[in-house]
């Protein structure tokens, strides 16, 4: 239950065109020139791409050990947004390198199978060779050498590596990432039959990829992949109706698995309005485009080679000011997810804050420095408030796709009928009376004050052999309930007109 009125809300839902990295600014002023996408919808997949990239080079060092530069990013997006438009234009250069892979895997697999017809004869030679020193009992031990050496030189089968993939199964993937093809991108600019697949089903899979790098799959009916030191970076965009009935169906279940507070997600439908870019004709920088694919391109040649040389990745680290930086963020953000603060409600999103946004500061600073793996202090606030801006959505999208809770209902009830009531001390059979039907049984009702007051939004007590509760949690101010209510100030301080706690 977010405290924030629904003006302060949507400000924060506003992307910053200033709070950017310089680099992304142009990109974005550019791409929107030549697209008229919204920064917005540009930003989103700017980052895909960039984790994609970055993904199998670097690592980031935090605090409690490493971490990926792997980002799970969704955007949605009504039909005329461009996202197709945009998703194409930066995908681009990986498409070409994945087909440049592609070509690179049908040549070796020519090679394959000649290799393989040469040595299958040289096999079938060697075994007879063998039959016969067995049938003879002479040279045994030399014709068995020759028929193993020959059959540890059997011509490896080549593995096709792939950079991306859109349509994915749960099975699918965990094959993918196993034969070849360890560092992916789920991406897709039309994801509404992607989310509804059977890998949106098994969420622990993205999880344990966000995280851990790891698949542990044992199935005797199938094929099994154990998976390890791999990574994965998400990219979707879709409609809004079509996650919407998506998060409706398993909203619980992708909040308590941890997979909501793994997830950056914007909808374009919330914002109050798009992000004004400034001068955009004025920043029409196509070299600008090409130097970031150039970018692109070498880090994602760097993590191949890196992988085939069996190289350890290249550690990012954050500056000195940097890191005092990112522990006052994150001391702030505890103090914000205490009980009664903004953020109690959304620890679950608010305990991955620091780490999303230093997996963003680290893939902005390869593009910024690419030799240099040290995040500055200016990146890491500019990621800080990207992620800041994205968690507000997931927040807001979250608070208004499922149902409220029994006790937010109650809440509710108090704060409307809070002057009609004329003081903050409700009784208890008023409400079993007239409040929401969900608590209109004592059951529900002593569950839902239960709730709210271990939370310190309402008091329990008893007056006169009647039952209240004192809403100490409202809004409203006693001076202004005074007010609604006639009521004169002088009397205003009294025991039923004042939020504050009853003595035990």
């Amino acid at each position: 239950m977010s405290k924030k009125n629904s003006s302060t809300q949507n400000k924060e839902l506003g992307l910053k065109f200033q709070t950017l990295p310089t680099f992304a600014q142009r990109l974005i002023s550019y791409i929107h020139y030549k697209t008229g996408a919204a920064a917005e919808l540009i930003l989103i997949v700017l980052l895909g791409v960039m984790a994609l990239a970055c993904q199998d080079k670097f690592d980031i060092q935090l605090k409690n050990g490493r971490t990926f530069t792997s980002l799970y990013l969704m955007l949605l997006a009504r039909s005329g947004s461009r996202k197709s438009t945009v998703f194409r234009l930066l995908m681009g250069e990986i498409y070409q390198l994945e087909k440049e892979l592609r070509n690179d895997f049908l040549l070796k697999e020519k090679i394959h199978k000649l290799k393989l017809v040469s040595w299958e004869t040289e096999l079938k030679e060697l075994k007879k060779q063998f039959g016969k020193a067995v049938r003879q009992k002479v040279d045994v031990t030399e014709a068995l050498e020759a028929l193993e050496e020959c059959q540890r030189r059997k011509p490896s089968v080549p593995e096709r590596k792939y950079l991306t993939k859109n349509d994915s199964t749960s099975e699918g993937l965990r094959k993918a990432l196993a034969l070849g093809s360890p560092s992916l991108m789920l991406g897709s600019d039309e994801a509404g039959g992607v989310i509804d697949s059977n890998l949106f089903r098994n969420i622990s899979v993205f999880n344990s990829l966000w995280g851990e790098g790891r698949i542990s799959d044992s199935r005797a009916s199938r094929d099994s992949y154990d998976i390890d030191d791999v990574r994965l970076t998400v990219l979707l965009l879709l409609q809004p109706e079509l996650f919407n009935d998506f998060i409706s169906k398993q909203g619980k279940k992708l909040r308590k698995s941890g997979f909501l507070a793994r997830l950056l997600l914007i909808d374009l439908e919330q914002l109050p309005e798009l992000c004004n870019i400034p001068d955009a004709c004025s920043w029409s920088d196509e070299p600008g485009l090409d130097g970031f694919f150039s970018i692109l391109v070498k880090h994602l040649q760097d993590g191949i080679e890196r992988r085939e040389k069996n190289e350890e990745r290249i550690c990012i680290t954050l500056s000195e000011e940097a890191k005092a930086s990112w522990d006052t963020q994150s001391k702030r953000i505890r103090e914000l997810m205490q009980k009664g603060e903004e953020l109690h409600h959304y620890d679950d999103f608010a305990s991955r804050i620091m780490e999303q946004a230093t997996r963003i500061a680290a893939v902005m600073q390869m593009f910024i420095t690419p030799d240099s793996p040290i995040i500055t202090k200016e990146t890491l606030m500019s990621a800080t408030k990207i992620t800041q801006w994205i968690i507000n959505h997931l927040i807001t999208k979250v608070d208004t796709t499922r149902k409220p809770t029994t006790a937010e209902k109650l809440v509710w009830f108090m704060e409307e009928h809070l002057v009609s009531n004329g003081s903050y001390d409700f009784k208890r059979n008023d409400i079993i009376k007239k409040g929401p039907y969900s608590v209109r049984r004592s059951e529900s009702l002593n569950s839902a004050l239960e709730k709210l007051e271990s939370e310190g939004i309402v008091q329990l007590f008893e007056r006169g052999g009647v039952n209240y509760v004192k809403f100490i949690g409202s809004k409203m101010e006693p001076s202004e309930l005074a007010e609604k209510t006639n009521i004169p100030l002088l009397d205003s301080g009294t025991v039923a007109m004042s939020k504050l706690r009853l003595p035990e």
